[in-house]
């Protein structure tokens, strides 16, 4: 009878043992695979490519893998947004002599131009600078309300010591775009208003160049261009 009960007592450690060994595999296999999404994540271009928002993985590795692929996927929009904004070539145009004959002299749609591109691109920039920013990045995982396990192994799979580097160049690269463009669009606003104003003083000659009636136009017009 006691050998009976040691070769069952043998039996349910070896049982325990396996169950143990198999919720350890997977676990590994689990982190693994997310480890793998996030890799294939880091290679792509986010101003052109897409993401596959599949979820491969599950549980509590499957609600980080879903909170990377959303933040990533949202990041990569406003991305992609804001680089139809910066090549729309109709935003160039509006201080050539061209548009100063077809809009002028009141300029009511190139007014409304600039103001539509200035609004979309502050938005667009401001998202992607918060967006860039450890506590904005930190903040989506914690509303998951994980284990202390899960929120230190999505902190290390989106900010790491590289990419802490990597985001704050981001964000500095973002914040001097953000300067440059919006010098670029307010000085066309002032340029336009200047017109307006004056839209009884300047004309567009034969050879497609603005004419001005007084130096001081002349001046104040070419220290405006200058700017940009």
């Amino acid at each position: 009878m006691k050998n009976k009960i040691t070769i069952i007592g043998i039996i349910i450690i070896f049982a325990i043992v396996g169950v143990i060994g198999y919720f350890a595999m997977t676990d590994l296999m689990q982190g693994v695979t997310l480890r793998k999404e996030v890799n294939t994540i880091s290679k792509l271009d986010v101003t052109k490519d897409d993401i596959d928002m599949t979820i491969k993985t599950k549980g509590d590795y499957a609600v980080v893998e879903k909170t990377i692929k959303e933040y990533m996927n949202t990041y990569g929009t406003n991305c992609k947004q804001l680089k139809n904004i910066l090549d729309d070539e109709t935003i160039a145009k509006i201080l050539t002599a061209e548009n100063y004959k077809n809009d002028g002299k009141e300029f009511v749609a190139s007014k409304e131009y600039i103001a539509k591109t200035k609004s979309e691109f502050n938005e667009r920039i401001n998202t992607l600078i918060e967006m860039s920013t450890e506590e904005k990045m930190m903040k989506a995982i914690e509303e998951k309300q994980l284990e202390s396990s899960y929120v230190d192994l999505y902190k290390e799979l989106m900010l790491g010591d590289e990419i802490k580097v990597d985001l704050q160049e981001i964000v500095q690269t973002l914040e001097e775009a953000s300067k440059n463009i919006n010098n670029i669009l307010e000085t066309q606003e002032k340029v336009i208003e200047l017109l307006v104003n004056n839209k009884e003083k300047w004309n567009i000659n034969n050879n497609n160049e603005i004419e001005f009636e007084t130096q001081k136009l002349v001046d104040e017009y070419n220290n405006l261009i200058n700017n940009l």
